[in-house]
């Protein structure tokens, strides 16, 4: 996850610079959308697609069995609908900044995959069209986390291809049953701990937000309001998250180690040595587990002393229609194609990656798999990583607030309220 987690903190760095790109073709009265004759094209695709007469194709997607996955679509969507596809590898966190100039210039991809906390500058930068052709029941079909995930503003662009999220592996020789709640977990390290020799019943990493987050949240804190899309309404500071950080430092006693010295490798070393009974990570870490040797099991996240599942971040893979694309119906066509329940099994068998659909929980190659089932049910109880802009300003005063909190038994009210007026100083200073 850290790899994942610097790259989101890289993306942030690089969000002005779309900003000013968007502010700036408003200032100088140019539409920061494309061509305005795609709009009668795209009028009643919710119902019927047909791709232009001629229409070729370029897709983009991340090396590795994604991009396999999409060639082998290409193949029988050409077979299909007679639409030549072209698939390039891109890494997908680069899509959108490359998007940005290529798309003007006319060489862009028609078709591109990025993670959804990419879609706020898209949007902003005028990169990508609506997903306009999902009706209701469609949509349905879909688990509403990842829906949420690629909107923006209340507006649906994204087509999604997979959910992430992260769970508890714990060591079954260690722990026979998965924890149901946190109390269970407290009542285990009483008897198990023993930091001399770094045995810990529980590990995750406490100073990143992305995974403290579910403590905060499963309170009913949040970081920025309407789901993520509200900037003004700052929530990593109320009375929720307070409560949820509270309770994050009160683990303590079972974890004394101070967030310096926890990170995800050595998480992972420890769990692999068996000296670590449960940690807290995502559905990519399984085959590393797996060809170590260590027999374990994914369970959900406890329940909280209140009773409440906490809420886990969730990041949203999903493929965007280029809003300079020549072709806009047969791109659409392809992202609806991409991710229908048949492509979504396909997908699902040959990267292994969480599906977005609801529809295919009942897959036996799904169904029959308990860790992945888990992270499914985890994913139900998550909340989508916020995709505007602003949240490139959270992570910094965030992660210091929690090494505060968690290192020096500090007050959280008065830390998080720090952090909080550091976000918003940040975000008036870009405007």
């Amino acid at each position: 996850m850290s790899k994942r987690f610097m790259i989101s903190m890289w993306v942030a760095l690089v969000s002005c610079m779309l900003l000013l790109t968007a502010c700036g073709s408003q200032q100088t009265g140019q539409s920061a959308s494309p061509k305005e004759e795609h709009s009668e094209q795209q009028q009643g695709l919710q119902t019927e697609l047909k791709p232009e007469e001629g229409a070729e194709l370029l897709v983009w997607e991340s090396k590795g069995p994604e991009l396999d996955f999409m060639k082998a679509v290409a193949v029988s969507f050409e077979q299909e609908y007679g639409v030549k596809v072209k698939v390039e590898a891109v890494p997908a966190i680069d899509a959108v900044t490359k998007l940005t100039t290529d798309g003007p210039a006319g060489i862009g991809a028609d078709v591109f995959a990025a993670p959804h906390d990419h879609l706020g500058n898209a949007v902003m930068a005028g990169l990508v069209l609506q997903n306009d052709v999902l009706d209701d029941p469609a949509k349905n079909q879909f688990m509403t986390s990842a829906l949420e995930g690629v909107s923006y503003e209340g507006v649906l662009y994204g087509y999604p291809t997979a959910i992430e999220t992260y769970a508890l592996y714990y060591n079954k020789k260690l722990l026979p049953k998965a924890p149901g709640t946190y109390d269970e977990l407290i009542q285990f390290a009483k008897s198990y701990n023993d930091p001399a020799n770094k045995k810990y019943a529980l590990m995750w990493n406490v100073g990143q937000l992305y995974q403290s987050y579910s403590f905060l949240a499963g309170y009913g804190g949040y970081v920025f309001g309407n789901g993520g899309t509200n900037a003004a309404d700052m929530g990593l500071n109320s009375a929720q998250s307070v409560a949820g950080a509270k309770y994050l430092q009160s683990l303590k006693q079972i974890l004394p180690i101070n967030v310096n010295d926890i990170n995800d490798n050595i998480i992972t070393g420890f769990f692999v040595e068996g000296s670590t009974a449960a940690i807290i990570n995502g559905p990519w870490l399984m085959n590393e587990l797996t060809n170590a040797g260590v027999d374990y099991a994914v369970a959900p996240l406890p329940l909280l002393p209140n009773g409440e599942h906490p809420k886990s971040m969730s990041g949203i893979r999903a493929v965007y229609v280029n809003s300079y694309t020549e072709y806009p119906a047969a791109a659409k066509l392809f992202a609806r194609y991409v991710t229908s329940q048949e492509n979504g099994k396909k997908r699902f068998e040959m990267t292994r990656q969480l599906p977005a659909r609801k529809d295919l929980m009942a897959e036996p190659a799904i169904a029959q798999d308990a860790n992945i089932m888990a992270f499914l049910e985890q994913a139900e109880h998550s909340t989508p990583m916020p995709s505007i802009p602003e949240m490139g300003t959270v992570w910094v005063p965030a992660g210091a607030a929690l090494a505060a909190i968690w290192n020096d038994n500090q007050e959280p009210s008065i830390v998080l309220d720090k952090a909080a007026a550091q976000i918003k100083t940040a975000i008036q200073s870009k405007k």
